[in-house]
């Protein structure tokens, strides 16, 4: 009874003696209350794009000041609550994206990966294209990332390194059954094979299709980080992929793999 006289008297207080205009306040705060748990139930159960959760960081913060001019106060200790939590919320989702950014603004990331003569870039894409119809057609699961601007020397540094002229014969060998080099992927620098067996971020997305594996989210995960693009042959299909920001182009022909190199590689 005690509890039930205190909770009237601070309805009351809030209300101004259940005023109009204290209901309809105290209507609106419970509603938007209701409203901030609802999203926050939506977010928590979807990957939010890093891009569209900046959005969401600056609309917090513009709904927060709002509140606070209308002294909306039950939603306003909720968004407090959230403010203070968030914190820790976001260091865990956003770890990796976190690391790569300290990475890439303290230390020099950036390489000119562009090639010195069209000639070049197209015997690198033939090569490419070669030795991914030759992996698709025995069904050899095969990683291979190619490095534009952003350095992969992180990734580098942590796998096998070879830093060999990059050729067919080669590129094919490394992802043999058996080896030590098939699971992992190998990284190429313009015309050159750095490293294999290398082991790439994957992704944390919740709506890749399950009949993409291990290798797939590994590919959209680098892609996610940084601006290289990979190539990707599934062991039990045989399809071609190809990944870059993020985005993934599964099943591709002979012809789409080539055309899509040309675009993504350059020349000076």
């Amino acid at each position: 009874m005690l509890f039930i006289n205190k909770f009237i008297e601070i309805l009351r207080d809030y209300t101004n003696e259940f005023s109009t205009y204290g209901i309809i306040h105290l209507a609106v705060d419970v509603v938007l209350t209701f409203i901030i748990i609802f999203l926050l139930y939506c977010f928590l159960r979807i990957k939010i794009h890093k891009k569209r959760a900046l959005l969401l960081t600056l609309l917090f913060f513009i709904v927060y000041g709002i509140i606070y001019a209308f002294q909306l106060m039950i939603t306003f200790k909720i968004m407090n609550w959230l403010l203070f939590w968030s914190m820790g919320i976001i260091v865990i989702v956003f770890s990796q994206d976190i690391k790569h950014f300290i990475e890439t603004t303290f230390h020099s990331t950036r390489n000119e990966n562009l090639f010195t003569t069209t000639e070049e870039k197209h015997q690198v894409i033939e090569t490419l294209v070669n030795a991914s119809v030759y992996l698709s057609k025995r069904h050899i699961g095969a990683l291979i990332t190619i490095e534009r601007e952003d350095s992969l020397n992180a990734l580098i540094d942590k796998a096998i390194f070879i830093k060999s002229v990059l050729s067919e014969e080669l590129l094919t060998t490394l992802f043999f059954v058996g080896t030590a080099t098939h699971d992992g992927a190998v990284i190429i620098r313009k015309n050159r094979i750095m490293c294999a067996g290398a082991y790439l971020p994957t992704t944390d997305k919740y709506d890749v299709p399950k009949s993409l594996g291990t290798r797939h989210r590994a590919a959209i995960g680098i892609s996610e980080r940084y601006d290289a693009i990979t190539i990707v042959i599934s062991e039990e299909t045989g399809n071609i992929s190809l990944t870059s920001d993020g985005v993934i182009e599964v099943g591709i022909t002979e012809d789409q793999l080539q055309e899509m190199l040309e675009r993504y590689l350059i020349v000076k």
